[in-house]
């Protein structure tokens, strides 16, 4: 997950870039439309209703299952990592399968464990991982494709196990799910005399927050 700094970039600057936040209802109950005006490009929203997070729009369909209630203000406090263990369902693989990344970190396993010399047979162990990398576009047909390697070969399971997790992605909608959220706060934040204290009081008004022009608009629903 080394490349999660540089897609929350990506995801801020070409997907984010212009989006507006609107919500509704009150803590217990908020619905969060968070999306650039006149497109549902990239449109995404947040129900955050008792300790779960729905979400749903263009960029897919997830579930997250909090330990405290679903707040703004309590979100506001989670890392990427802690929120996404809170995953609960997903509308796609858990896993993306980057072939690039499963052959450099193979080569840096078999370095740093000597697989060489530990095994005599390591120059067929490697040739049949790196086929079960060629012929492999999903994390679960890597893992197919590798159990003719443990079953023909002498490769211990301990390093089979740790071989069984390499070329794993985070896919760019989890990514995306949590930097929309950071924004909506950061978004807020900025307008804070006139809205940050009241995002989980109202029950009856809609704010629009403008990234750019950190205007504040209201209106009754």
């Amino acid at each position: 997950m080394d490349n999660v700094k540089q897609v929350e970039k990506e995801i801020r600057e070409e997907w984010f870039a212009n989006h507006v936040v609107e919500i509704s209802g009150e803590e217990g109950m908020q619905v969060i439309s968070w999306g650039q005006p006149g497109t549902n490009i990239y449109r995404t929203k947040y129900v955050l209703s008792g300790s779960n997070i729905f979400i749903s729009g263009d960029i897919g369909e997830t579930v997250y299952c909090l330990t405290c209630r679903a707040t703004l203000k309590n979100i506001e406090d989670f890392d990427f990592h802690y929120f996404t263990g809170k995953l609960s369902a997903f509308c796609e693989a858990r896993w993306n399968f980057d072939e690039k990344l499963a052959k450099k970190e193979l080569k840096e396993y078999w370095k740093e464990y000597e697989m060489k010399r530990r095994y005599k047979d390591s120059q067929e162990i490697y040739d049949g991982i790196i086929s079960a990398i060629d012929e492999s576009s999903s994390l679960e047909a890597y893992r197919a494709w590798l159990m003719p390697v443990y079953q023909d070969t002498s490769i211990e399971s301990d390093d089979l196990e740790s071989i069984w997790e390499i070329g794993k992605r985070m896919p760019y909608r989890l990514i995306g799910y949590w930097v929309g959220l950071q924004m909506v706060v950061e978004q807020l934040k900025k307008t804070e005399v006139a809205v940050w204290p009241q995002v989980w009081q109202t029950t009856e008004k809609r704010w629009l927050v403008n990234e750019r022009s950190l205007g504040v608009e209201t209106g009754y629903l």
